[in-house]
């Protein structure tokens, strides 16, 4: 099976890499394909509101001519999907959020007769760390990625959340665990 993991954080060492480079490593280790885009070095503008996606129905449409083309047609063409992204500010970081703007190519006719996904029916799961607790700091993400997987049509995993992060290297030992987890609902096995 083919993963396509989506990195919105600027730290490629950071706690949120090292996490998803955990499910990576899990998803390999049973047999899976894995590609990994870091938002952070693809050149790609925000959602331009021009609503040339909507004419194609069974591709994702986007006439901006950038790198977040190739993400698209490489998440329609995975099994599964994994964004993750450092706590910001009570939300992904920028370059996630301006990416899921952009997704809304993905989704077809939404609130029309015939509303569709290109990525429906896919398992998707958020990956998120953050330095605080969870109340009255990453509480709001869940709602926000339960809601975004509905329009989407994705068979959701919950968001996994790892609160009180410092460093990569003081993750707790659970989380480890926890990613290889992660990669069994998303992939099977």
């Amino acid at each position: 099976m083919n993963l396509v993991t989506i990195f919105g954080g600027p730290r490629k060492k950071g706690n949120t890499a090292t996490v998803l480079g955990w499910v990576e490593e899990a998803a390999r280790a049973n047999g899976h394909d894995v590609v990994r885009f870091n938002l952070n070095e693809l050149e790609f503008r925000g959602c331009q509101a021009c609503f040339a996606c909507a004419g194609s129905m069974d591709a994702p449409g986007c006439v901006l001519p950038d790198d977040a083309r190739a993400v698209f047609d490489a998440m329609v063409a995975a099994d599964a999907i994994v964004y993750a992204s450092p706590l910001y500010m009570w939300g992904v970081a920028g370059p996630l959020k301006a990416f899921l703007d952009r997704s809304t190519c993905l989704v077809k006719d939404f609130m029309g007769p015939n509303y569709k996904s290109l990525v429906g029916g896919k398992p998707a799961a958020l990956v998120m760390t953050c330095m605080g607790p969870l109340e009255h700091n990453a509480d709001l993400i869940g709602p926000q990625f339960t809601r975004f997987a509905s329009y989407a049509k994705y068979e959701p995993i919950a968001p996994w959340i790892i609160p009180g992060c410092s460093e990569p290297d003081a993750l707790p030992e659970d989380v480890r665990q926890g990613a290889a987890d992660l990669a069994a609902k998303l992939l099977g096995g």
